[in-house]
């Protein structure tokens, strides 16, 4: 990759993961696009020797990415149990309480970030997605 470190802007020479070739996540073609070539873009994983963050290569920029974002989370019921039980499991380490935080990056429409409320255990949503509300 000839792009420095997305965080630390050390140059990125851990190549990790050949992930093959895959479109954008959740951009499905049209009924009107189905006779076009859909986009395909290299999906190469590299870790930055310095800061540790895991990244690949930008093709598209976030406002096309995440303008309208497809997936919603909460409309897997298997999902959203599989959420419930993880939050319950973790809610009963020593240490998480009301004075705690949990951080959902890339949360989605909150599907797991909305157990730990019953729990009384504070919660804050980072969504880059501008359709999903949290």
């Amino acid at each position: 990759m000839n792009r420095p470190c997305r965080f630390c802007k050390r140059k990125l020479v851990h190549f990790f993961a050949d992930l093959v070739m895959s479109p954008l996540s959740n951009s499905f073609l049209q009924a009107d696009q189905l006779h076009e070539q859909e986009a395909f873009y290299p999906l190469h994983a590299y870790a930055c020797e310095n800061c540790l963050l895991v990244q690949l290569e930008e093709f598209e920029t976030p406002e096309s990415i995440f303008s309208a974002y497809l997936y919603v989370s909460s409309f897997s019921d298997s999902w959203l149990e599989h959420a419930r039980l993880y939050a319950a499991m973790i809610a009963n380490r020593p240490g998480l309480n009301e004075t705690s935080q949990v951080l959902g990056v890339a949360s989605n429409d909150g599907y797991l970030l909305q157990y730990f409320l019953p729990l009384n255990v504070p919660v804050l949503s980072i969504e880059a997605a501008e359709n999903v509300e949290v």
